[in-house]
């Protein structure tokens, strides 16, 4: 009876820890910038753009699948672009993306997304050492350029409560501040993105669809996670 009473909660850990870890292939790569895979879809009315770093998911940190995606409007009238607009597909189940509430309270790893799309975060800084901007939103690939919103701290409470962010803190900042929100996309205007995260225990071994509908129309894009 002791036995069971240790075996079972220890199976039970590792069925809700998530822990499987995969390899991610990326199907049908348009370029390469410094190692992310970009992934380009156009049609009459939009153009949809994949960028994706990492090539691992999962694992004992639990990394979430994350994908940069951004679209552009090719059309004549405006339309509003966020993350209901992206749908992943695994088994003919659709699979949601993490909430902003789930990003911001769970457990997750990010330091391999961090590296994987190169975003750089500071180290904290020296007691005396001056301030300086940091950091806080990956807008993705656009036209030839990595571009980067940097967060000034100017007021001195904010710099102090900066200071007392831990590093995975820090990198949660960046993920969060960086996901999908609504954007409403002007014709022929800039193209407007983010990241759309998908928890590692909802994914399996397999092939996944990423359809992304824009002015109704929808881009096709296959992934497949290896073990």
């Amino acid at each position: 009876m002791t036995m069971i009473r240790v075996v079972v909660p220890f199976v039970y850990f590792l069925l809700s820890c998530g822990c499987a870890s995969y390899t991610l292939e990326v199907k049908h790569v348009s370029s390469y910038n410094e190692g992310v895979k970009i992934l380009d879809s156009t049609k009459a009315h939009s153009k949809v753009r994949l960028e994706i770093g990492q090539l691992r998911v999962g694992g004992s940190g639990g990394t979430p699948l994350a994908i940069f995606v951004l679209a552009q409007n090719l059309g004549s009238s405006p339309f509003v672009f966020d993350s209901s607009s992206v749908h992943l597909y695994q088994n003919n189940a659709e699979i949601l993306p993490i909430s902003i509430e789930r990003l911001k309270s769970d457990n997750y790893d990010f330091a391999s997304i961090i590296d994987a799309y190169h975003l750089y975060y500071p180290p904290a800084p020296e007691p005396d050492a001056p301030p300086m901007g940091i950091p806080l939103i990956y807008r993705g690939f656009i036209g030839g350029f990595y571009v980067y919103d940097y967060a000034i701290i100017s007021a001195r409470e904010r710099i102090q409560q900066q200071v007392r962010l831990d590093e995975n803190r820090a990198k949660r900042a960046i993920i969060v501040n960086s996901v999908l929100q609504k954007n409403t996309l002007e014709p022929r205007g800039q193209p407007k993105g983010g990241f759309v995260l998908y928890a590692p225990s909802k994914l399996q071994k397999g092939v996944l669809e990423l359809h992304v509908e824009i002015a109704q129309e929808v881009h096709h894009f296959e992934l497949e996670l290896m073990q």
